[in-house]
């Protein structure tokens, strides 16, 4: 009998053209998210405070609602192609009856729908939108559209938009930002 050699740990060489792949990829992978949100419904009405990078909301704590579960991936400062800036993987779980603050990413984001139906409202600026199995398409704010799973949305730093789940499921969205470096990943506006 042969012994089995130790396993031998792989290294991968990144360069600014999978960098950028990898956050074109996440577009085919989630929309909207905050760095708070609104649980509504169940008169609740409260706030969750920004999950910090690396970490997660947590699912429930008993007698809670938690409108967003923030799920960093990979996080990246200073990728190649891209100093300054902070190239970040996340998945967004929005609970049902949430609605989040309207926002905008000090930066970039690609997001795409993995499952559950958002109400997704540009207050002001244009997104870009891909309908599964479509082309892309500028949608310009003040509007509300539904985003279902296999649609992607393409949101720029000065766009102010937000979601809602008002339905009795979650949805969970998958996303790529590219932001600022000590930038939260998203910041809350007030709008008229």
């Amino acid at each position: 009998m042969r012994p089995v050699p130790p396993p031998t740990r792989r290294t991968r060489r990144t360069r600014p053209a999978s960098v950028a792949l990898a956050a074109l990829a996440a577009l085919a992978l989630g929309a909207g998210c905050a760095s708070s949100a609104t649980a509504s419904g169940a008169g609740s009405g409260s706030t969750t405070a920004p999950a910090p990078v690396g970490s997660a909301t947590p699912a429930s704590t008993p007698g809670t609602t938690v409108a967003v579960q923030k799920d960093v991936l990979a996080t990246e400062a200073d990728p190649p192609g891209a100093p300054g800036r902070t190239l970040t993987l996340i998945r967004y779980t929005i609970a049902p009856g949430a609605k989040l603050s309207p926002h905008v990413h000090p930066g970039i984001q690609l997001a795409a729908i993995q499952s559950g139906s958002l109400s997704y409202t540009i207050v002001s600026g244009t997104a870009t939108v891909t309908r599964r199995g479509g082309r892309p398409e500028p949608v310009a704010g003040p509007t509300t559209i539904t985003l279902g799973p296999g649609d992607a949305v393409a949101e720029p730093g000065d766009m102010v938009h937000f979601g809602a789940n008002d339905t009795s499921s979650p949805v969970v969205i998958d996303a790529t930002l590219l932001t600022e470096d000590g930038k939260d990943l998203a910041v809350t506006v007030t709008t008229p």
